[in-house]
C-alpha cells in the first residue's frame, strides 16, 4: 500500500512538472520562444535579452549577440536594471520615477507591449530611458507601455549600460578595440537593441520599416547621438527627443575620457584592463559616485558619451552636424525644467544672472523685472525657461540649412500634481512622460480631468507621429520649423494661468524682446540650452 502511495505521489509530481508553467501568449524570436502575459487588451513580454550579458571578458566591450535558448523563456517579469547607484526619492521625484533593485551587469534586456491578438504591422516606438547616463531602467513605473500600446503601437523600452560600466574610456580599452576607441558602450547597446527590433518587430505585429526612437533627458541626448552615429544608420525612421535637442551638454573628447578612466584605474590599484575587469561592480559604482555640487548646480558627470570620431563622430548640439540617419524629429521641453527654486529674492536673482551671464547680465536683468520676492521668483523661472526654449528655436531654425528633414517643436506646460502635503514643482524635468505613456495616477498625487485630457492629447500626437512622421492632429495644424518660427505646440495649462487644455500654438519665449536678447547672446558666443 505504501509503495502504491509513493508511486502515486511520484507520478503526480511527474505530471505536475510536465504541465506548462506559463499560460500567456507565445512569440517565436530568432533566439527562441518567449511567453508573455495578457493584461486587458495588451500583451506584455518582459525581460527579453537583446544581447549577451556584458560580464567577465565582455565587460567594456561592444555588445555581442545573445545566445539562443531551447524551450520557452518566461517573459512575464522585468529583468534587473543595469548596475548603478541606488536612487532614493528626492525633490519632485517620488518612487514611480525611480529605477529600483535588483541590479545586475547581466542587464541587456528589453520589454515589449503590443495590442492583444493584433498581427498586422503597427508602428513601433522604442523608448530610451533617462538618468544622466548614470542610472535609470526600462521598467521605471511611469514608462509602462501598456496604455500607449493599446492606442495602436508596439511599444518597447530598453536597458543599456550606464555610468562607469557603460561609458568608461581607458587607453587600454581603446587599444584592444577594432576602432581604437572606448567608452561609448551604452550607445552601442542602444544600437544592438534597435538591430534586435529590426529582426524581431514583425513577430510582435510591428513594422520594422516604421520604427520611432524616442528618449528623455539622457535618452533624448541618445536619440540625438543616434542620428549622427554610422552604426545606427537606417535602424529608425522617426525620432522624438523629450527634453530635448539643443541641450548644451558638455561632450568630452576621447582623450579626456581616457584620462578619467586611467585616473580611476590608478585609484583602484588596477594596473591593467584585465585587473579592471576583475574589480567588483559595487566597488566601481562606489568609486564613481556622483558628488552634489554646492548651490544646486547640476553635478559634473565623468563617465558619459565621448566624441571619439568613430562611434560618435559629431556633436548633434551643433546645428550643422551631419545626420547619418535623416528622419522627422519631434522635440521640446517642459515648462519648469532645471529651474533653481531656491532663487526667491531680488538679490539672489541678480547674483545668479551675473554669475552665469557676465557682461550680458545687465541686458537680461532689464528684461526680467525682479523688484520684490514675487517678481524675482517669476523672473527666475521665466529666464531659465526662455533660455532653453530660445536655444531650441534657434537650433531648429539653423538645422534645416544643413538638413531638410522636418522638425516639430513643443512645450509641455501641464503642472504635475504635487505629492500630497508637499510643495509643487510645476512641469518639472521628466514630468511629461506619464502623460505620454498614459501612466498618470501613480503615487500619492491628485490627478484630475485636465491631466487625463492632456494625456489623451499627448498619446494622440505620439501615435500620429509614429504612423506618419507628422504630429498634427485633425483641426490642429502644426507646421514644421521654418526660418521665422517663434511658436511651439504647447500642451496643457501654464502654471498660474488658465488657458484651454487642448494643444495650441504658443510663443516659445515669453516676449519678442526677450527672444531678441537671447538671439544676441547666442550670436556673441553665449551657450543656450537646458544645462
Amino acid at each position: 500500500m505504501e509503495a502504491a502511495v509513493r508511486f502515486a505521489l511520484v507520478f503526480a509530481g511527474v505530471l505536475a512538472s510536465a504541465q506548462p508553467v506559463l499560460a500567456g501568449p507565445v512569440v517565436r524570436l530568432d533566439g527562441g520562444a518567449v511567453q508573455g502575459k495578457v493584461s486587458g487588451a495588451v500583451e506584455a513580454f518582459l525581460g527579453v535579452p537583446y544581447a549577451a550579458p556584458p560580464v567577465g571578458p565582455l565587460r567594456w566591450r561592444a555588445p555581442q549577440p545573445a545566445a539562443s535558448w531551447t524551450g520557452t523563456r518566461d517573459a512575464t517579469r522585468f529583468a534587473p536594471a543595469c548596475y548603478q547607484g541606488i536612487a532614493q526619492p528626492w525633490g519632485p521625484y517620488s518612487q514611480e520615477f525611480i529605477a529600483q533593485p535588483p541590479l545586475s551587469e547581466d542587464c541587456l534586456t528589453l520589454n515589449v507591449w503590443k495590442p492583444a491578438g493584433v498581427k498586422r504591422r503597427l508602428p513601433v516606438l522604442v523608448y530610451i530611458h533617462g538618468g544622466a547616463f548614470s542610472g535609470g531602467a526600462g521598467h521605471v513605473p511611469v514608462y509602462d507601455g501598456a496604455a500607449l500600446a493599446a492606442r495602436g503601437a508596439v511599444v518597447i523600452t530598453i536597458n543599456y549600460r550606464v555610468g562607469v560600466l557603460g561609458f568608461m574610456a581607458h587607453p587600454g580599452l581603446s587599444a584592444e578595440a577594432p576602432g581604437k576607441t572606448s567608452g561609448n558602450y551604452g550607445l552601442l547597446d542602444q544600437v544592438a537593441a534597435l538591430e534586435w527590433v529590426r529582426a524581431n518587430a514583425a513577430r510582435f505585429g510591428g513594422d520594422p520599416g516604421n520604427v520611432t526612437v524616442a528618449g528623455e533627458s539622457a535618452g533624448a541626448a541618445s536619440v540625438n547621438y543616434l542620428q549622427v552615429m554610422p552604426a545606427a544608420k537606417g535602424l529608425f525612421h522617426r525620432a522624438i527627443s523629450f527634453s530635448g535637442a539643443s541641450m548644451a551638454i558638455d561632450m568630452p573628447p576621447l582623450a579626456r575620457s581616457e584620462a578619467a578612466g586611467q585616473a580611476l584605474a590608478e585609484r583602484l590599484g588596477a594596473a591593467s584592463v584585465e585587473a579592471l575587469r576583475q574589480v567588483p561592480a559595487d566597488q566601481l559604482i562606489a568609486a564613481t559616485a556622483v558628488v552634489p555640487v554646492p548651490g544646486g548646480a547640476p553635478p559634473r558627470l565623468v563617465h558619459v558619451p565621448n566624441l571619439d570620431g568613430v562611434v560618435l563622430p559629431a556633436d548633434p548640439d551643433r546645428p550643422a552636424a551631419p545626420r547619418i540617419t535623416r528622419v522627422p524629429l519631434l522635440t521640446g521641453f517642459n515648462a519648469e525644467e532645471m529651474i533653481d527654486f531656491s532663487v526667491r529674492t531680488p538679490a539672489a536673482f541678480e547674483q545668479a544672472v551675473r554669475r552665469r551671464y557676465g557682461d550680458f547680465a545687465d541686458r537680461l536683468l532689464a528684461l526680467y523685472p525682479h523688484a520684490d520676492a514675487a517678481q524675482a521668483t517669476q523672473a527666475n523661472a521665466d529666464l531659465a525657461r526662455d533660455r532653453y526654449m530660445a536655444g531650441l528655436v534657434l537650433w531648429a531654425q539653423a538645422r534645416p540649412k544643413a538638413a531638410r528633414d522636418p522638425i516639430y517643436l513643443y512645450r509641455h506646460d501641464q503642472p504635475y500634481p504635487a505629492v500630497r502635503g508637499q510643495q509643487g514643482w510645476g512641469a518639472f524635468h521628466s514630468s511629461g512622460l506619464p502623460y505620454v505613456f498614459g501612466t498618470i495616477g501613480l503615487g500619492d498625487r491628485a490627478f484630475g480631468a485636465a491631466d487625463r485630457a492632456v494625456s489623451r492629447h499627448w498619446q494622440d500626437v505620439i501615435v500620429a507621429f509614429a504612423r506618419s512622421g507628422n504630429p498634427a492632429l485633425p483641426g490642429r495644424p502644426w507646421g514644421a520649423v521654418r526660418a521665422g518660427t517663434t511658436q511651439v505646440m504647447a500642451f496643457g495649462q501654464i502654471q498660474g494661468a488658465n488657458p484651454a487644455m487642448a494643444p495650441a500654438m504658443r510663443p516659445a519665449v515669453s516676449t519678442p524682446e526677450r527672444l531678441a536678447a537671447w538671439r544676441a547672446y547666442a550670436a556673441a558666443g553665449g551657450r543656450l540650452g537646458l544645462m
